[in-house]
């Protein structure tokens, strides 16, 4: 009688390896079935994504070659017109404007979030704000710069500074830390402002990174929204005195 016992917890036995066997395989398929979805549609992902760097290249080179256009017809217009003075104006309308890249001496500043951070205290206040950002602009502005940039982007008066969680919008385009500040002006003037900040030391109160150099040669390329100053005036009518 013990014979056919152990058959049958023999055959119980195979029974039971048979259906992990299987579930196992079952499994270790399904999960190489998903890695490989995962691995399709990564790929999908990076073709997309260099598909809209592409568009988005192209767009800014029709963005330019419009922009270079619409120069050259008010070029043309005022060459016509044989009037120095309105050539005159038109230039330093580009330059409040930013429609054209400039380059001179000035300081750049550097900062970043708090690499240590206080326990007990709140995160925010060791990161970098919208309205930290303002500030520094202003003094810069304050003490004579005559150009500035954020990360590349030419700050003009319809320029905006607004946060979005951890990084900053700036002309529209999203920026993370580091924030580089390039100003164009009296170099000594611009870092003794700087140096003197109340902003800036109030910063390196919550160890927020702050780093300003003198530089003999920046340069700042102009407004990237320059296709877009339609939307700054619209609205707007010219009163005659």
């Amino acid at each position: 009688m013990k014979k056919p016992a152990s058959r049958y917890i023999l055959f119980i036995v195979f029974i039971l390896l048979g259906m992990v066997t299987a579930w196992q395989l079952k499994s270790t398929l399904n999960a190489r079935k998903a890695t490989a979805s995962s691995a399709l549609n990564a790929n999908i992902l990076r073709e997309q994504i260099a598909e809209l760097r592409l568009e988005i290249d192209q767009l800014r080179t029709a963005i330019d070659e419009n922009i270079a256009l619409q120069n050259d017809i008010i070029k043309e217009y005022i060459a016509l017109q044989n009037d120095d003075q309105l050539s005159r104006e038109w230039e330093i309308i580009k330059l409040h404007t930013g429609l054209v890249g400039v380059e001179g001496a000035g300081i750049t500043i550097t900062l970043d979030d708090a690499p240590v951070r206080e326990p007990g205290m709140p995160p925010s206040w060791f990161i970098i704000h919208d309205y930290d950002i303002r500030t520094i602009l202003n003094e810069l502005k304050t003490a004579g710069a005559q150009a500035i940039a954020i990360n590349g982007e030419r700050v003009v008066p319809m320029s905006e500074q607004i946060c979005a969680g951890p990084t900053i919008i700036i002309n529209d385009n999203r920026y993370p830390v580091p924030y580089i500040i390039e100003a164009i002006g009296e170099p000594d003037g611009l870092y003794e402002a700087m140096s003197t900040s109340n902003k800036v030391a109030e910063l390196k109160e919550f160890n927020i990174l702050v780093d300003i150099k003198k530089s003999d040669k920046i340069r700042i390329s102009k407004f990237s929204g320059a296709d877009k100053l339609d939307r700054y005036i619209s609205g707007l009518e010219v009163v005659e005195k």
